[in-house]
């Protein structure tokens, strides 16, 4: 049966944990009405609890692909056929596991429907933290929804690009936050050798330096960056962060440590990238139609 106003969420997972899995979950339970996963892990599957006890899988709203992973093109497209069997709604989610969703989202999703045609994507904004809760890298626009059309693919094994989608954009005054830079520096280290073996460009640690590396010199061209975080975590993390907190305690002091030794050149000059993330997000308020997606 045809759900033309609905949204279909399409996820990713992986092999490795998701420690934010659960909350990105339940940020989005009522902003989507069907959950469509490609979950690529082994047999069983690490995600499988968190799925089944998400109000998507306790209501019956969660569809499981298991197809292999041969790059992340493919993944997606496998949710894309699940989509067009199930005629799952005009409307995709794109999410990922370590992004979590403030209680807005709801409020857009249920508006998409009153978007002029002409208009393919809707964007968001997101906080990139950073070996943090305390301290993200900067503020990036990023694709929340787009349109289901006949034809529409995503093309490439990383950083994966989306075709047959030819709409206009626009972008809401909107941010959500983006956790997966947050955890262990193995994790992140251990990602980047993934990315590379997809043909990412970029330096990545060997497997015999994961075990013992310097963390400070490893993130040194990050750490410049930072720049503190004065918001609102969105509700849904609160439970997650406190209970990740423990354990990343030492990678996050070391965090907090050298940013406090930040030159004053240094505090300055994020002082004017700040205002402009600030000025770049909060501007979209002066479009009306963003308005409406937020009413």
């Amino acid at each position: 049966m045809s759900n033309a106003n609905g949204v279909a969420a399409h996820l990713i997972l992986g092999p490795r944990e998701e420690p934010f899995l659960a909350a990105m979950l339940a940020s989005i339970e009522a902003a989507a009405t069907l959950l469509i996963v490609n979950d690529n892990a082994g047999d069983p599957s690490p995600h499988a609890a968190a799925l089944a006890a998400s109000a998507f899988g306790r209501r019956n709203r969660l569809v499981v692909d298991r197809t292999p992973f041969s790059g992340f093109a493919d993944a997606r497209n496998a949710c894309l056929r699940i989509h067009e069997e199930r005629d799952a709604g005009d409307w995709i989610a794109f999410i990922d596991a370590d992004e979590v969703h403030g209680t807005a989202v709801e409020r857009v999703a249920k508006n998409l429907h009153r978007l002029p045609t002409g208009y393919d994507f809707v964007d968001g904004y997101t906080w990139h933290f950073f070996q943090s809760f305390e301290y993200y890298t900067s503020i990036e626009r990023r694709m929340m929804f787009f349109r289901y059309k006949p034809g529409v693919r995503w093309e490439g094994a990383v950083h994966e690009h989306l075709l047959g989608l030819d709409g206009k954009r626009i972008a809401l005054p909107y941010v959500y936050a983006h956790y997966g830079h947050t955890l262990q520096p193995r994790r992140h280290a251990e990602k980047g050798r993934h990315y590379s073996s997809l043909g990412a460009p970029g330096g990545v640690l060997r497997e015999d330096e994961l075990d013992d590396f310097d963390v400070a010199e490893y993130f040194a061209p990050e750490y410049p960056r930072l720049l503190a975080f004065r918001a609102q975590h969105p509700p849904a993390a609160n439970a997650t962060l406190a209970a990740l907190a423990p354990e990343l305690r030492d990678y996050h002091a070391l965090t907090a440590r050298i940013v406090r030794a930040q030159s004053p050149r240094v505090k300055l000059r994020n002082a004017v990238r700040r205002a402009n993330y600030e000025l770049r997000w909060r501007g979209r308020t002066l479009d009306t139609t963003a308005r409406l997606l937020l009413s």
